[in-house]
């Protein structure tokens, strides 16, 4: 690891283990490059790890680690009941020879994390041959058995499935399958799907985090490629930088929890911050039907002095088919209205709807219509402007046989 670095760390509290240390020849340069870290010898063979300890004096872009302490205290998710007690956490992350799920694909390099009385420990391990595969999923499996929530960022679709499918190839019992899984993923794309474009967890380091990796990152896309080039040569320096993006990669993965744990627990100044927060949310829980908590975060967006218009016409429209759900149409009504004067052809339609089936004012029905026709100029899906118009239309004629207009 660059001297520079490795000083940088352990003035922000992270402490360096060396038991043994392997070596990587490199071709441009024509040094050798040491990694500290511990051999050991199990059952099932040798297996390669480097160990890193994380301090209260760490901070992660604007994350202290003290927050963390003790590491006893509950933690929660958005639309879960259920609270979970940290330590009791291990967050995982994997770099494999393949982006397939299947085929061969293995695990090259496993970084995994947890929190013990004072410090967070960062063990990555790494396949100095493939042949060290089993001893180290023995010794990942010992690890994994002493906790019961396992946090990744796409874990459940890629990193699980893996290792899941290469414990079974060679045999050994796993507990992995009955953890509880928390995909940090899965709340990014839920927090902050109307925020940001890119909810990758490099993106959400940047923007979330205030988080930047140092000139050392390497893409996570070019680990197989570094990885394969290694096996060949024994000559590549790159995988210096794999080792870093590993463990930025975990080390995010804790920061992250802390902003999704204070995001559940209503923590005003991520509300403030990212302006869509309370409408995504409700999103959530409305598409979960807990309508009540749907409706206060509508609510609660709406309030956001900010907002887009967009979204705070697709509020009024979610607000108002909750509404109009419950049989509360006349909360409805002022709803639809809300969205109408945004330009929601959709609320037109809606309160014609209504006028022309529940209050019979059919004149009041076809202006509705009539406003409604005069937005379709601004849609610009053809496909939805041609079914919208067709619909009017024919109600139209309807309206206009209902009321002899």
């Amino acid at each position: 690891m660059d001297t520079e670095y490795k000083k940088k760390l352990e003035s922000l509290g992270v402490y360096f283990g060396s038991n043994d240390s392997i070596e990587f020849k490199s071709k441009k340069k024509l040094t050798t490059i040491k990694i500290s870290g511990t051999k050991k010898i199990n059952s099932l063979g040798e297996y390669f790890y480097i160990e890193h300890q994380y301090t209260t004096n760490y901070i992660h872009g604007s994350i202290p680690f003290d927050h963390f302490f003790p590491p006893n205290s509950f933690y929660s998710t958005p639309e879960s009941d259920s609270n979970f007690v940290l330590n009791k956490c291990i967050f995982l992350d994997t770099e494999t020879t393949g982006l397939a799920t299947s085929g061969g694909t293995f695990a090259f390099m496993v970084g995994i994390g947890w929190f013990e009385e004072n410090h967070f420990t960062l063990r990555q391990y790494f396949l100095v041959t493939p042949d060290q595969e089993e001893a180290m999923l023995l010794d990942l499996e010992n690890l994994l058995s002493l906790h019961q929530c396992i946090v990744t960022y796409n874990g459940i679709s890629f990193d699980n499935p893996i290792l899941k499918s290469r414990f079974k190839y060679h045999r050994i019992p796993t507990t992995i399958g009955n953890k509880d899984q928390i995909d940090l993923l899965k709340y990014a794309r839920m927090l902050f799907h109307y925020q940001f474009d890119n909810r990758s967890l490099k993106s959400i380091e940047s923007k979330v985090l205030n988080f930047t990796r140092s000139e050392e990152e390497i893409p996570g896309y070019l680990a197989p490629v570094i990885y394969q080039d290694y096996l060949k040569t024994g000559e590549t320096q790159d995988i210096i930088g794999v080792f870093y993006h590993n463990e930025m990669d975990v080390i995010s993965l804790v920061a992250l929890l802390r902003i999704i744990n204070e995001v559940s627990n209503e923590k005003d100044t991520h509300f403030s911050t990212y302006e869509t927060l309370h409408f995504s949310l409700a999103r959530q829980f409305d598409r979960n039907q807990d309508y009540l908590k749907a409706i206060d975060y509508y609510s609660k967006a709406l309030d956001q002095p900010n907002l887009p218009d967009p979204i705070r016409m697709t509020c009024y429209q979610c607000l108002a088919s909750i509404f109009k759900k419950t049989n509360q149409v006349e909360k409805a009504l002022v709803f639809w209205e809300n969205a109408s004067k945004l330009g929601s052809i959709e609320s037109f339609i809606e309160l014609a709807k209504i006028f022309e089936h529940k209050f019979k004012n059919y004149e009041l029905a076809l202006e509705y219509c009539k406003k409604a026709l005069l937005l379709m100029g601004n849609e610009v899906n053809s496909i939805k402007r041609a079914v919208l118009q067709e619909q009017i239309n024919y109600r139209m004629e309807r309206l206009k046989a209902k009321g002899r207009l």
